[in-house]
């Protein structure tokens, strides 16, 4: 069930298209996340989606506006800044599907999963605090 709109926090306007917002509380991990990793633990739900399930992680940042995938099935695994399927779309969540498997600019690699929760930088913030200030779109 979704909160009342009057008690959240509007972050982008109109991201999903008029009138649909994305708010505070859509930020970071779901529920679904959290209830699946069996933990609140950014971290821990970082390790058991991606480090030990193996799953792609696709996010939107809302503080630099960039769309990120982690490309985890493949080594060396790579975290790139996505590129745009739509970037005429003027809601920002019809701009990109999410697809780690599309070319991008790697901003990072490395061999091991284990790597990534302290190798990951972006605008010189650590990936968990990155993460808690994501939309996730896809993790697949």
């Amino acid at each position: 069930m979704e909160k009342e709109t009057a008690d959240r926090k509007v972050v982008i306007p109109n991201y999903f298209n008029d009138g649909k917002h994305l708010y505070e509380d859509q930020l970071g991990w779901s529920e679904l996340e959290k209830d699946e990793a069996k933990s609140d633990d950014i971290k821990e739900i970082f390790d058991f989606e991606v480090v030990l399930v193996g799953l792609n992680l696709a996010f939107y940042y809302v503080d630099d506006g960039r769309f990120y995938g982690i490309h985890s099935e493949c080594i060396p695994i790579e975290v790139k800044i996505l590129p745009l399927d739509d970037p005429d779309c003027p809601y920002i969540d019809g701009q990109c599907r999410g697809d780690t498997h599309a070319d991008g600019e790697v901003i990072f690699s490395c061999g091991d999963p284990k790597e990534l929760w302290d190798g990951v930088r972006i605008g010189g913030k650590p990936l968990g605090e990155v993460l808690s200030r994501s939309y996730i779109i896809t993790l697949n």
